[in-house]
């Protein structure tokens, strides 16, 4: 698979611009600070324009192959042959080459035309389309411990690993962890649920899908977060804060479990929390 972005959109993910910071006192100077980039990119199938997501224009082919994969509109990751990004005027496309067959038209019709970087449910039509999801893993899971040594070491090691958002301070990162808690492969972008699109579509173009691991995010858990993450072989979905009520749903229905890392009285201390149902005595 050929990634050819121009030399503008691969140094595109954020922009310096001059900013005052104070001290408190009514003393300010100024400083250069990195303002992270969201820009509208189309995704195309085949040359067909599929959707429009607003997105940290870095990685965008890992981007389209991730979010066609977690999405359920491609199959199987392995079966395309390219992936063409481009610029023209400013406006960035990406185009994945696949087999029709390896498509689903339904999941692909599905799908309005603009995702944002906030909402996992931009771009459905309606509830009956989130429920036509359905409510199982799409590949086997190996379950194994993931340890809390592991976690909280991973957690630890992010920040070395988030360029843009050390620049910027403002992009979320998803990472791919080994079960002893190495981090493997990091993804960034202004939306989670983009970055984490990212991460799995570079496992995917890597072949790396069926490795067992588990991700690490800095951002909350929301329900898409658990969906998407089901496409691999991802033993277990930590993230800086709690779940949701409905990320909890997705996390039983999918049977994959749930952390976070919290301060205040947890501070240093994982919180897990199962994806099988209890009785809650």
């Amino acid at each position: 698979m050929t990634d050819v972005p121009s030399t503008e959109v691969a140094r595109a993910a954020y922009e310096q611009r001059e900013v005052f910071v104070s001290n408190g006192r009514g003393d300010t100077r100024p400083i250069t600070w990195g303002i992270a980039v969201e820009a509208p990119v189309e995704i195309a199938l085949n040359g067909t324009p599929w959707t429009v997501m607003l997105a940290t224009p870095a990685d965008l082919a890992d981007l389209a192959v991730g979010l066609a994969l977690t999405e359920r509109v491609l199959r199987d990751a392995r079966a395309v042959t390219d992936v063409v990004v481009s610029e023209f005027l400013h406006d960035v496309s990406v185009n994945i080459v696949v087999p029709e067959s390896a498509l689903d038209t339904t999941a692909v019709r599905s799908r309005s035309l603009l995702g944002s970087t906030a909402c996992g449910l931009c771009g459905l039509e309606s509830l009956a389309q989130l429920h036509a999801r359905g409510t199982t893993a799409i590949t086997e899971r190996r379950y194994t411990d993931v340890g809390d040594a592991a976690i909280l070491r991973a957690f630890t090691e992010l920040p070395a690993h988030q360029p843009i958002n050390a620049a910027t301070r403002s992009v979320h990162a998803a990472a791919w962890c080994g079960v002893n808690g190495d981090i493997e492969l990091v993804r960034e972008d202004v939306g989670r649920h983009n970055a984490l699109d990212k991460l799995m579509g570079a496992r995917a173009r890597g072949a790396a899908l069926a490795k067992p691991g588990f991700v690490v995010m800095s951002s909350r858990c929301s329900y898409e977060l658990v969906y998407k993450a089901a496409v691999a072989h991802t033993l277990l979905l930590a993230t800086v804060s709690a779940p949701t009520t409905m990320a909890l749903e997705w996390s039983t229905a999918l049977q994959l479990p749930l952390a976070c890392r919290v301060g205040g009285e947890f501070d240093g201390r994982v919180v897990r929390f199962p994806a099988e149902e209890t009785d809650g005595g």
